[in-house]
């Protein structure tokens, strides 16, 4: 049976009190940490300045999975490389680098993400797979947590399963906005790999309850 992992989203966390925040993670039985670095100009929100990707790494005992959604990943990408990323993903929505900043996270020794907006088609960027090692779909419009999971999600997941296998490709799909235990089980049923869950996760009072329910 393929792995079924999930990456916890620390944006609904409580910055002032981050290294317990990080601990309860690092004790809970998720697989990665996601950070949402977010500019301002891609996204309107603002997050996670230069210290606190370091504060994040420093306390991290979980692979760390930066989804980078910001104007110029270029500047970003280096910077998440030394610290500790096991995956960078890049938006493919108004970069023109995209091929550039996929190869350069290679080359750093980290996972290549390809992140896609909801509108974003799978046809459109299915010539940068033999790039990639993880294809983000998000399931919600990018820039802020606690929105609703979109359901054309679901469609979108059987297409790209069907695209890459027709491709050849291993490639990992990771599912990104409004998860929780309601819509969890159908995602990994139809070819998803890793799930993204922010607010479910950390406003629950029992991490790991909440981490083994998105798994059942």
């Amino acid at each position: 049976m393929k792995k079924q992992e999930i990456s916890v989203s620390i944006l609904d966390c409580n910055f002032n009190d981050i290294e317990n925040e990080i601990a309860k993670i690092n004790n809970s039985s998720c697989d990665y940490i996601h950070v949402d670095v977010m500019d301002g100009k891609f996204v309107p929100n603002i997050a996670f300045d230069d210290k606190t990707i370091n504060k994040v790494n420093l306390y991290s005992t979980k692979k760390i999975d930066y989804h980078l959604m910001v104007k110029n990943p270029k500047d970003y990408i280096t910077k998440c490389a030394k610290n500790n990323a096991e995956i960078i993903s890049v938006h493919y929505e108004e970069n023109d680098n995209v091929y550039n900043d996929l190869i350069s996270i290679k080359s750093l020794g980290c996972k290549a993400g390809l992140a896609i907006n909801p509108s974003t088609k799978i046809s459109e960027v299915s010539k940068l797979f033999k790039y990639i090692d993880i294809l983000l779909l998000m399931s919600v419009q990018p820039g802020k947590g606690g929105q609703k999971f979109l359901n054309s999600t679901f469609k979108k997941i059987i297409n790209t399963k069907k695209l890459i296998q027709e491709m050849n490709y291993k490639i990992k799909i990771e599912i990104d906005g409004g998860i929780d235990n309601k819509v969890s089980k159908k995602l990994f049923d139809l070819g998803s790999n890793i799930l993204v869950s922010g607010s479910y996760i950390i406003k629950n009072k029992n991490l790991d309850s909440a981490i083994i329910s998105l798994r059942d």
